[in-house]
């Protein structure tokens, strides 16, 4: 019965979209991509494209907390039936909104297969009608939601910094990715850096080990320099900076944002298919 009604809805939904799906992982917390996935967002809500984030890391759901701001709802309020789609967005300006997840993508797996087909079929109408592009801040490290969310995107970025714990689960993050997930492009970014030099030697690093184990393409998108202002900023609950935003805007500039993807299977078709082998 889940069978065949995912099916339906994998053809409903397989017919393309425009809109871009942009997952931001990490093999580890305290990376920044959460920092990073806001000010992507921002950025790119400021070139006048719509913008939806959603705040995929339930365990430490913080999107809300780092702009100071306090929905009444989440993504688990809708899968339960207790909110609409509308009632779960936070706008945050003119082009950029926000879903705080709470449980509610690990609560996907759970629900019957009639509950799945309703939800991701509203869920999958009301982004492709209201926004350009959709940035899912995911958990660290390798859960079962960052798996199918980050290989279920059109541009999996993957967020490291220096330290060597951060560019070991890095790896490990895309290894898993690659091996379980069939995932084969990456956009990689180094956070925390002293250099452009240092951004540049940690993915080489990461891309050697890669080239030599795996059958994937990285891309690097570029380096984030490593702030101690931010950290006030971020103290502030006002996570925006010049150097950074500078950066970011190179960076972005290296994500395919405006390809058309009508060829390709869609993002809720593959999130679709995910769901069917749990």
């Amino acid at each position: 019965m889940m069978e065949g009604q995912l099916s339906h809805l994998k053809r409903a939904i397989d017919k393309g979209s425009n809109v871009r799906y942009i997952a931001v992982a990490s093999g580890k917390g305290g990376v920044g991509k959460t920092l990073i996935s806001i000010n992507l967002a921002i950025i790119i809500g400021n070139t006048g494209k719509k913008v939806l984030i959603i705040d995929g890391d339930f365990g430490l759901s913080n999107v809300h907390i780092m702009l100071g701001l306090t929905p009444d709802k989440n993504l688990s309020d809708f899968v339960s039936g207790k909110a609409s789609i509308d009632e779960i967005v936070f706008k945050i300006n003119e082009n950029v909104s926000f879903i705080s997840s709470g449980n509610g993508i690990q609560e996907l797996v759970n629900l019957s297969s009639k509950d799945i087909t309703d939800i991701l079929d509203r869920i999958h109408e009301y982004a492709e009608n209201n926004f350009d592009i959709i940035i899912f801040d995911t958990p660290p490290g390798i859960h079962n939601e960052t798996l199918m969310i980050t290989s279920s995107s059109d541009i999996p970025i993957v967020i490291s910094t220096p330290e060597p714990t951060a560019v070991a689960d890095a790896y490990a993050l895309i290894k898993v990715l690659n091996n379980s997930m069939m995932l084969k492009d990456f956009y990689v970014l180094i956070n925390k850096c002293s250099s452009k030099e240092e951004g540049l030697k940690i993915f080489n690093s990461i891309n050697t080990v890669s080239q030599r184990f795996l059958d994937i393409n990285l891309n690097y998108i570029g380096y984030i320099t490593y702030n101690k202002n931010i950290i006030r900023k971020i103290v502030d609950q006002k996570p925006f900076d010049k150097t950074l935003t500078d950066e970011l805007t190179q960076a972005i500039k290296k994500i395919p944002l405006n390809v058309s993807v009508q060829t390709k299977q869609s993002f809720w078709s593959k999130l679709v298919e995910r769901l069917k082998s749990k």
